[in-house]
């Protein structure tokens, strides 16, 4: 008996945003200027951290805990009380970085995670052995749920 595989295709985040409008950073660890203001980001982080993990790919440190984590989030925003979705991207690094991206449409916030996971697989922002980088997504990352061939052709 053979079994058949299904895999999914997924337009580019870019291509979605384009029908959907643009995704906004609600929190970025570098700007002072994003859609929410700084005052507001403890609500915004208790409410995404709280929310229900759709998604979720990262890499655990030498002594097991999360160096980075990669996570697609559905969430309810603290202003609207409306449900959005959320790439949550944060690295426990020396000089880490951390950002959330949101939109009220699930497929952008898919793209975009998909391409993200794409792109840290390819150009690591920690730290990570010779062997974990360039084999695409699969030997990166200790858990990841973005698989399969069409997972590594992506060149940016």
């Amino acid at each position: 008996m053979s079994v058949a595989t299904i895999e999914m295709v997924m337009k580019p985040w870019w291509e979605l945003a384009r029908v959907y409008g643009e995704p906004r950073t609600v929190m970025h660890h570098a700007s002072s200027s994003t859609t929410v203001p700084r005052e507001q980001y403890e609500a915004y982080a208790f409410n995404i951290a709280g929310g229900k993990v759709l998604r979720e790919s990262g890499v655990r440190a030498e002594n097991g805990t999360w160096a980075l984590t990669i996570r697609l989030v559905e969430y309810i925003e603290p202003v609207t009380l409306r449900t959005r979705y959320a790439l949550d991207f944060w690295t426990v690094t020396p000089g880490g970085k951390w950002y959330v991206a949101d939109h009220d449409t699930r497929a952008v916030i898919e793209g975009i995670y998909d391409h993200a996971v794409r792109i840290e697989a390819l150009r690591p922002s920690i730290p990570r052995d010779a062997e974990r980088v360039g084999r695409g997504t699969a030997a990166y990352y200790d858990v990841t749920d973005v698989h399969g061939p069409a997972a590594d052709f992506y060149v940016f």
